[in-house]
């Protein structure tokens, strides 16, 4: 059950959600000069947690941002602000922002001290009923820059994935596809891409712009090699997703998302295949697993 006052956490204090919690000068906010992870929790236990913990202080050590604390430090600090918001199924919003510099200007002041916030809100998932027919996608006109290294970390600055669901919303689809600069696909707004093809998972590489996702990396890592899945990351064309019998969106708060139609056209036969089916259910079971994952004297008492 929530709590009556909603809290977050802000740099080892809980506060009300309605207080204002970060000065109008953050870099966070003047440049989007920080990092997030958004987790789903499950039983009051981060799924995946490990993998967003790397990637989060990937992104950070790209930025030359240096988080306030350790990672037992964070995930003690992620089931204090759990249990304070009384939540046990949630999405966890771990952000951290270069801090006020002394004075204005692009470049980082050493001295700013980065802000850690922690935002926990009810889990709402998505319905039976899109897994069932599978989501519909557009390809945005929007370009993902794989040449930046902003493409390879989870930044603040997310208006190019904003501006593409946008897109895909006022065409009242359900997501959209980018292409990188050099027209290969490369992801979706908020989800990484996976197509099938005579069987084998082929995924866009991080150098075609993807984003490396926690549950890519389950799938990958993992997954695949354990179900016995032929799996190549590489350059996709678009005009592969004509070949593919199915293919899926993957995220930590989709799982395994069948995509079933982009730009009006069915992908395979136009509903989930088996491989997609399989692949879903394996994810929830290993996601049950990985929560457990965290160490045991985070637990709470």
């Amino acid at each position: 059950m929530v709590s009556r006052q909603a809290t977050v956490w802000v740099n080892g204090d809980l506060l009300p959600v309605a207080r204002p919690h970060i000065s109008i000068r953050d870099r966070g906010f003047t440049l989007g000069d920080g990092v997030f992870e958004t987790v789903r929790v499950r039983g009051e236990r981060p799924l995946n947690w490990n993998r967003h913990l790397a990637r989060l202080r990937s992104g950070a050590a790209m930025l030359d941002l240096t988080l306030p604390l350790e990672d037992a430090g964070l995930t003690s600090a992620v089931f204090e602000t759990l249990r304070a918001n009384g939540l046990t199924e949630a999405v966890l919003r771990v952000s951290v922002s270069r801090g006020v510099a002394r004075q204005r200007g692009l470049i980082p002041d050493p001295g700013a001290k980065p802000v850690l916030v922690i935002d926990a809100q009810p889990y709402s998932a998505y319905p039976i009923a899109l897994y069932a027919r599978g989501m519909a996608a557009i390809t945005s006109s929007i370009r993902r820059n794989e040449h930046s290294p902003l493409s390879r970390a989870k930044t603040l600055s997310y208006l190019d994935s904003v501006l593409a669901r946008r897109e895909a919303a006022l065409q009242e689809e359900d997501e959209a596809l980018l292409l990188n600069c050099a027209g290969e696909l490369a992801c979706a707004s908020a989800a990484n891409l996976f197509l099938v093809v005579a069987g084998a998972l082929v995924t866009p590489d991080v150098g075609s712009g993807a984003l490396p996702g926690t549950v890519r990396g389950l799938i990958l890592e993992d997954l695949a090699p354990r179900l016995g899945l032929a799996f190549e990351e590489r350059p996709v064309e678009p005009a592969k997703l004509r070949r593919a019998t199915e293919s899926f969106l993957t995220s930590s708060l989709l799982g395994v998302m069948p995509l079933t139609q982009v730009d009006g056209q069915p992908v395979g036969a136009g509903r989930p295949g088996p491989v997609t089916v399989r692949l879903g259910a394996a994810v929830e079971a290993a996601l049950e697993e990985t929560g457990s994952l965290v160490p045991s004297a985070t637990q709470p008492q």
